[in-house]
């Protein structure tokens, strides 16, 4: 055993899920770039750049509607249809991040409870859950595009910690995006950040108590310290 570490032992954890948890990213903008490209509008400019990433849906929708010169209700269908491919997508052949099955087994040995909150609706979160098994890994999935903003807005973590029943304070966030890293800070959580895709060397991860680049890196003492634990 490690020695111990100063700062209070987080109580619970929060997942983000898209990038974070599970590679989805690349999916997400093949479905995106498909659904405009059929009618004629790409929006790969805005998908390789990572613009979207920890957006909920209606949010990256909102803003990518905007981009195609679009008005509110043009394509009206075209967010239903963006859920109801990825969710295909995912259960077809979505894949964890490496690290992300021992990050669980990690927690779950010390018995904190876990959420899963994310920008994604609910049902690609209900796919999520059901390709991996996770039924019985988390003790709550929150998805922002129930909430009336999206992050960075805290809402969604604010609802995980409140349905784990532990204070924010406790909570521990993990979070792949910059919007995801300011939403945790807004609502007064430790966050570790662990950037994917066009994130990665992002400054303003500065924000976060501690930036990894793999969850396997979870359980060495930069992070333990972050978390109050100590090593296994």
């Amino acid at each position: 055993m490690g020695p111990a570490l100063s700062r209070p032992a987080v109580r619970g954890v929060i997942f983000d899920m898209d990038g974070l948890l599970v590679d989805t990213l690349p999916i997400w903008r093949e479905v995106g770039n498909g659904l405009f490209a059929k009618h004629d509008v790409d929006i790969s400019p805005i998908t390789d750049a990572g613009v979207v990433m920890g957006m909920s849906v209606g949010q990256a929708m909102a803003l990518l509607r905007q981009y195609a010169g679009w008005t509110a209700d043009q394509y009206a269908d075209l967010e239903q249809q963006v859920v109801a491919d990825m969710v295909t997508a995912v259960l077809d052949g979505a894949e964890l991040k490496p690290g992300a099955e021992a990050a669980l087994d990690f927690f779950d040995a010390r018995r904190l409870p876990l959420a899963l909150a994310s920008g994604s609706s609910l049902p690609i979160l209900d796919a999520v859950v059901k390709r991996f098994g996770f039924a019985g890994r988390f003790a709550t999935v929150c998805s922002a595009a129930d909430e009336p903003l999206g992050k960075p807005h805290p809402g969604v973590f604010l609802r995980a910690a409140a349905e784990l029943g532990v204070s924010a304070a406790d909570c521990l966030v993990l979070e792949d995006a910059v919007s995801g890293c300011i939403a945790a800070k807004a609502a007064a959580m430790r966050v570790i950040a662990v950037p994917d895709g066009p994130a990665v060397g992002d400054p303003r991860f500065a924000i976060a108590d501690l930036v990894l680049a793999s969850l396997e890196q979870l359980v060495q003492e930069p992070a333990l310290a972050v978390m109050g634990l100590v090593r296994p």
